[in-house]
């Protein structure tokens, strides 16, 4: 699915944050991606894939307030937007390019000296799926996942029956939406559960208890099917899809930090 682009509507400067305009092109097909860069005193980065239609400022992640909590913490971060969306170049298509889009945020951080060792990717729902599927192929230090759903279809009947359409309607149409990714994106369709027994590093895996579109049973899987021991995983209780941060911002960042010192 094409993805509509949003404007940008804030920026870090509403947080009182130190930070740097940033573009670098997208890994193989050298699309021009552009973010911001808040610089911080720890050695390590914190990359954020915001997800769906969303932009580097993800209203349901609540993107720079989470960055101004993690900089305080001492972590960099760096938001930038997916191909099609924000200010990226490019068209935006839904769960497409998490090779060459993430792969090119990860090779600017390595030009400024960072060693993949320090680099964490931090996903939201598609963007978690995406930054799973990334790292399934290349290493980093750490990867976080917020409402990553376990796979493709089962997402797509939740995302259906959220607006009204009956989930056996939407079941029909998954075999021709396969075909459809495959001729007109160039895309095949994977499965998070697919792939994260390839992650090498460690996970931490965070469900919004409330969450419409992935179950703690399945977050659980995704946990078990990894087979890290130093995987983590956390549900955050009363909130909902990816709403964790805003729901209890103190408790959210100390678990993200707490995990990351922990591991990297």
């Amino acid at each position: 699915m094409t993805i509509l682009r949003i404007p940008l509507q804030d920026s870090p400067q509403s947080y009182g944050l130190a930070y740097e305009d940033v573009s670098f092109p997208s890994r193989f097909d050298e699309v021009l991606l552009k973010g911001w860069l808040m610089p911080a005193e720890k050695d390590q980065v914190i990359v954020v894939v915001n997800g769906g239609y969303q932009n580097r400022i993800d209203d349901s992640g609540a993107t720079l307030g989470m960055t101004a909590a993690l900089v305080a913490e001492g972590y960099n971060v760096l938001l930038f937007d997916l191909r099609g969306r924000g200010e990226s170049e490019g068209t935006g298509n839904s769960l497409c390019h998490a090779e060459e889009d993430i792969g090119g945020a990860v090779d600017y951080l390595k030009s400024l000296g960072y060693g993949t060792e320090d680099i964490c990717i931090m996903g939201f729902c598609s963007g978690a799926a995406l930054s799973c599927f990334y790292v399934s192929r290349n290493d980093v230090g750490a990867l976080i996942l917020d409402g990553c759903f376990v796979r493709v279809s089962t997402m797509v009947v939740r995302e259906a029956e959220d607006v009204g359409v009956p989930g056996f309607l939407t079941w029909i149409f998954i075999p021709g939406l396969r075909i459809m990714a495959g001729v007109v994106y160039d895309f095949e369709l994977i499965n998070p559960i697919d792939v994260v027994a390839d992650i090498n590093c460690p996970i931490l895996f965070i469900h919004e208890e409330y969450d419409a579109f992935t179950t703690t049973e399945e977050t659980n899987e995704l946990y078990r099917v990894s087979g890290n021991a130093q995987d983590e995983i956390c549900e955050v209780i009363g909130t909902e899809h990816s709403e964790g941060f805003l729901s209890g911002p103190e408790e959210y960042i100390e678990r993200v930090t707490g995990f990351l010192e922990r591991v990297m």
